[in-house]
């Protein structure tokens, strides 16, 4: 969940080929168990070499199945992060699908190994590359990346959603608190 899924690697711990390994995540996507995130690239070609991600559609699914539903999530942890990621990502995927335009979902890992969490390119309105962070204060070393990456690119916003209650920008990089994010989201006002 979350993570690159490398086809290969899985059916070589199973001991099966890849092709059954793809189909089992597309039985998982068609009967809305999850959903796949691809990989970011400008090039369909591209896109389709490169590794996608796989969401469980709700967070409690993935936590049920790594049976971690009575262990309490603390902020500032890891499995916090993560949870907080999936669950925005989730949000976001949700309203894109609620709103039936031609609205699409990946993600950016660069190779280099810099990511961007959720780029939503908006038909008419421009890419949208969202920076998901727990934290409750950013910080300037959380805007570098973000900020390097979206530099050159066109009708793009760039923003990084986090739990900080501090509006921040730097340069063409803003920072919402991920309630605010989500409602003005909801209501196409980012």
């Amino acid at each position: 969940n979350g993570q690159p899924i490398n086809y290969s690697k899985i059916a070589r711990d199973i001991h099966t080929d890849h092709s059954v390994v793809r189909n089992y995540f597309q039985i998982l996507e068609d009967t809305l168990v999850g959903f796949i995130l691809p990989a970011y690239a400008l090039s369909i070609r591209k896109q389709q070499r490169m590794a996608p991600k796989f969401y469980y559609i709700d967070c409690g699914i993935k936590r049920a199945l790594d049976r971690s539903l009575d262990i309490p999530l603390r902020n500032g942890t890891y499995e916090y992060g993560r949870t907080f990621e999936h669950f925005l990502i989730l949000e976001c995927y949700k309203l894109c699908q609620y709103r039936e335009r031609d609205e699409s979902l990946s993600y950016l890992l660069t190779k280099d190994g810099v990511e961007v969490d959720l780029i939503i390119q908006r038909p008419g309105r421009g890419q949208l590359f969202i920076e998901i962070k727990s934290t409750k204060n950013i910080t300037d070393t959380d805007f570098r990346s973000i900020k390097e990456i979206t530099a050159h690119l066109k009708d793009t916003q760039a923003v990084i959603v986090s739990n900080d209650l501090h509006r921040k920008s730097v340069g063409h990089v803003d920072t919402y608190h991920w309630r605010e994010f989500l409602q003005l989201f909801q209501k196409d006002e980012i």
